[in-house]
C-alpha cells in the first residue's frame, strides 16, 4: 500500500476511534444520569469522558505507526538545529503563558482541594495524548506521505486543511457549531505555522511539546477562571506571521532546488 493511501487509512482510522471514544463516554454519561456533552471545560463529572474520547485514537495510532512506519518517517528525526532557531519565538510564548499560568495559579492555590489537582493531572495526560495525536497525523504521517523530494507545497496544504477541518468535530465534545467554527479558524493559524516549522525543524517533538502544554494551560486556565488571554492573543498574531514567513521561504527553497535538479 502507497503512503499516501497509509495516510488516508490513518486519518479515518483516528476519527472513527474519535467517534468510538465520544460514544463510550456519552454511554456511560447516560449510565450515570449525567449531560457531559454540554461543555469543552473540565469538571468532576465529565473528567473522565474527556479522557475517554483519547484513548482509542491514541492507541489506534501507536498500533498504526507500528504496523505500516518506523517512528522516523512520521517525525521524530534528528533535529535540525539551525531550523529549531524557527521555533524559538513559540519557546518564548510558552514561557511567558507558563508564567503566566503559574502566576494565576499561585494567587487562587489556597482555594484549590485535591479534586482540583487531580483534575488537573487528567486533564494533562488527555493534552498530552491529544496533542501528540494531531501533531502525528498531521505534522507526521500525512506531511511526510504526500510531500516528495522536491515538492512539499502540497503536502503542506493537505496538512494544514486537514488539521483546520477536523476540529469541526468539537461539536461533538460540546462546543456549539459556532465555537467549533472560531476553533477551526484560530486552529488553521497554527496548522499553517506548524506545518512550516515541520518542514525547517524535521523533528516533530517541539510541535507535540507545545501543543500539549498550550491546549493544557489554555482548558486548565479557562475552567479555574485565569487569565492568559494575552498570551493566546499574541500566539494568534505570531501564527499569521510565522505562516507567512515560513511559507515564503519553503517555497523559495522549493524552486531553488527544482533549479539546481535541471543544471
Amino acid at each position: 500500500m502507497s503512503k499516501k493511501k497509509l495516510a488516508i487509512l490513518s486519518l479515518a482510522g483516528y476519527l472513527l476511534t474519535m467517534v468510538m471514544g465520544v460514544l463510550i463516554g456519552n454511554i456511560m454519561s447516560k449510565m450515570l444520569g449525567e449531560n457531559v456533552l454540554g461543555t469543552m471545560l473540565i469538571n468532576d463529572s465529565n473528567i473522565i469522558y474527556k479522557i475517554i474520547i483519547q484513548i482509542p485514537p491514541t492507541v489506534f495510532l501507536l498500533y498504526f505507526i507500528k504496523k505500516y512506519y518506523n517512528w522516523t518517517e512520521v517525525g521524530f528525526d534528528i533535529v535540525d538545529k539551525k531550523g529549531l532557531l524557527w521555533f524559538l519565538p513559540y519557546l518564548i510564548i510558552l514561557i511567558f503563558m507558563l508564567w503566566k499560568f503559574i502566576n494565576e495559579f499561585g494567587k487562587n492555590m489556597s482555594n484549590y482541594d485535591n479534586k482540583v489537582y487531580f483534575l488537573i493531572v487528567i486533564t494533562f495526560i488527555g493534552t498530552v495524548m491529544a496533542g501528540f495525536c494531531e501533531e502525528v497525523i498531521f505534522r507526521g504521517i500525512t506531511l511526510n506521505s504526500f510531500k516528495t523530494e522536491y515538492s512539499f507545497i502540497g503536502a503542506m496544504i493537505i496538512s494544514s486543511i486537514g488539521f483546520s477541518i477536523v476540529h469541526i468535530t468539537t461539536v461533538f465534545m460540546g462546543n456549539s457549531l459556532l465555537v467549533a467554527l472560531v476553533t477551526v479558524f484560530y486552529s488553521s493559524l497554527l496548522g499553517f505555522a506548524f506545518v512550516g516549522l515541520m518542514i525547517k525543524i524535521k523533528n516533530i517533538w517541539p510541535l507535540i511539546i507545545f501543543h500539549a502544554l498550550w491546549n493544557f494551560i489554555l482548558i486548565i486556565s479557562q475552567t479555574l477562571k485565569l487569565e492568559v488571554s494575552l498570551a493566546v492573543g499574541i500566539c494568534n498574531i505570531l501564527n499569521i506571521f510565522m505562516a507567512i514567513i515560513l511559507w515564503t521561504v519553503v517555497i523559495i527553497e522549493q524552486k531553488r532546488r527544482a533549479i539546481k535538479k535541471l543544471y
